[in-house]
């Protein structure tokens, strides 16, 4: 499994998360071989059937007409807190006691080729220290401010910073 861990400095912000069903953009690479797409859109509301197969994926490619095998990945929420083997944790948002840590936030369980790159869009819900929500966050820039009428304080994510890595489940 290869897991998206992103790490960011936040001010006055409880936690930030993506909805179920989130899109993610990703670059994706040949396993065997040099061929890369980028700007792959994957989700998991997305289903299609493996050609010759009876299996399904949330994305799927030929990468050369001639291919037997499609390559594919499934996007693999987390819904609770998972510690793994390798110490690094798992969860569904990214919050204030986190801060400085690198947390996975989405697995991804490729076959035929591997994700070596994200790319943060719209999207996010961030939740404010005072219980203020904002939708469709903007990371694009590894940043985003706002003003939390409530706490009558700034708020903002910045220095977002994100890695892949394979984990054991």
């Amino acid at each position: 499994m290869i897991v998206l861990f992103i790490k960011a400095r936040l001010e006055h912000v409880a936690d930030l998360s993506l909805p179920k069903g989130y899109t993610y953009t990703v670059t994706v690479k040949d396993s065997r071989g040099e061929d890369e797409r980028k700007g792959v859109e994957v989700t998991s509301t997305h289903e299609e059937e493996l050609p010759g197969s009876r299996g399904t994926a949330n994305f799927a490619l030929r990468w050369h007409k001639d291919s037997k095998m499609a390559a594919h990945l499934n996007v693999h929420e987390i819904e609770k807190e998972v510690k793994t083997k390798a110490k690094d944790i798992l969860r569904s948002a990214y919050t204030a006691e986190d801060e400085g840590k690198f947390i996975g936030i989405v697995g991804f369980d490729c076959r035929g080729m591997d994700v070596t790159d994200w790319q943060p869009q719209d999207g996010f819900t961030v939740t404010s220290k005072s219980g203020a929500v904002f939708e469709d966050v903007d990371l694009s820039e590894k940043e985003w401010m706002d003003y939390d009428e409530k706490l009558g304080e700034s708020i903002g994510i910045y220095d977002l910073e994100w890695k892949l890595a394979a984990v054991k489940l």
